[in-house]
């Protein structure tokens, strides 16, 4: 009976926890780009249930559909031409319905990881929720 219960879910801790998941990511990646060992994009995703997408900003935003997401691809394109120091951010798309862990690699320029937010609610440690 226990199991079946409601529990409630704040934002924050969703966003807590792709925060943890994307720098558990970040890190693999950033591994295997410093042994410079072949980065597999489709078995990372497949994974992890993300999407992921590489590249320059400017060659994402063909990539992504998502209004809110370009703009902030705009931004990093920005911030990267001034040579600006951008930390890992997370960003949530217009319809809410998913957060995307984007952040900047000197090899790869931007990475970014998409996670659906029904799937994170789904995942999430289980005492998380109260």
């Amino acid at each position: 009976m226990k199991a079946k219960q409601v529990k409630r879910v704040l934002p924050e801790q969703i966003v807590n926890q792709v925060d943890t998941w994307g720098l558990g990511v970040q890190k693999e990646i950033e591994k295997k780009l410093r042994e410079k060992s072949a980065l597999d994009l489709a078995s990372l995703s497949k994974k992890y249930g993300i999407s992921i997408l590489v590249g320059k900003a400017t060659e994402l935003k063909t990539q992504v559909g998502d209004q809110k997401i370009k703009e902030i691809l705009d931004a990093l394109d920005y911030s990267q031409s001034i040579q600006q120091e951008i930390p890992p951010s997370i960003q949530k798309n217009a319809s809410g319905d998913s957060l995307f862990y984007i952040f900047i690699h000197p090899v790869a320029h931007t990475i970014i990881l998409g996670f659906s937010k029904v799937r994170v609610i789904q995942e999430m440690d289980r005492p998380l929720i109260k």
